[in-house]
């Protein structure tokens, strides 16, 4: 494989990949339309990510039917599809992830990048084993899921689905009103993931922001508080260190989690019909 040097700035770098359903409650018969966004803004990404980097896109039903979603298509600065008119009432899920990719980042790059995503555990590494100078060589693999109603919640919310890093509510996040908690499980290759900072962002028609949620505990669990009606995103990010990859030295998974609360909060126009 050959391996990619990127010497961009961090706010390109730096891309989280997100499910945005025009509804995330769609009535049922209705088609799903829904858009992939890379970037770190929220509701808006920055750059269309390429179709052929989708791996295993696929919208999950109530009754844990397997419906493969293949034809996307690049609009602007997101990736657009459809799923066929959903059959089912209840909740279903939307899951996708990339193929793995190669990046180095010149070493005061990377140390901006880690700190930006709560990873300074691999900065005291490197400054640990004499490798802060050097310039950094990752790879790294995305994975996003987004919740969506049909016509009225079911028990498919608490599902989990083996991700390489996922997010699992722990109550079912469309029963939330603005100010209420939700608890949720991290787990990374199929165990908790310990230590994760993450972060929250949120959209309404009028505004739009983000902050940091906290960290999981050493179960990887957190409650994050979701304080107004909006679209909201989670996000973390995972890293390890390598050590039989001759083109990368660390290995990162990114997770995102969407899902709308407290009724219809956002339009956003889609071009696919």
């Amino acid at each position: 494989m050959r391996f990619w040097m990127m010497l961009f700035s961090l706010p390109v770098l730096a891309h989280t990949l997100y499910f945005l359903p025009v509804k995330f409650r769609v009535a049922r018969g209705e088609k799903l339309v829904f858009s992939v966004h890379n970037g770190d803004s929220f509701p808006a990404g920055d750059q269309a990510v390429a179709p052929e980097r989708l791996l295993d896109a696929r919208l999950i039903t109530p009754s844990g039917q397997t419906r493969a979603i293949k034809d996307f298509q690049k609009l602007g600065r997101a990736t657009h599809g459809v799923t066929a008119p959903l059959d089912e009432a209840g909740t279903h899920w939307l899951l996708v992830r990339t193929r793995p990719n190669h990046l180095s980042l010149d070493p005061v790059k990377f140390d901006s990048y880690l700190k930006e995503e709560g990873l300074e555990h691999v900065i005291e590494w490197r400054r640990a084993h004499g490798g802060a100078a050097k310039p950094s060589r990752e790879r790294y693999t995305k994975h996003a899921k987004s919740l969506i109603v049909s016509e009225k919640p079911s028990g498919a919310w608490q599902n989990a689905f083996g991700l390489d890093l996922e997010f699992i509510p722990l109550a079912d996040p469309f029963t939330l009103r603005p100010g209420d908690s939700l608890p949720l499980s991290v787990r990374w290759k199929g165990k908790p993931a310990a230590g994760l900072r993450v972060e929250q962002a949120w959209a309404t028609a009028r505004e739009h922001g983000m902050k940091v949620a906290g960290r999981t505990d050493a179960e990887g669990k957190l409650v994050v508080v979701f304080d107004r009606a909006a679209r909201w995103r989670l996000h973390t990010v995972a890293m390890e260190r390598l050590t039989n990859d001759p083109e990368a030295d660390w290995s990162s998974d990114w997770a995102t989690l969407t899902f709308e609360l407290g009724g219809p909060s956002l339009v956003i126009a889609s071009t696919i019909k």
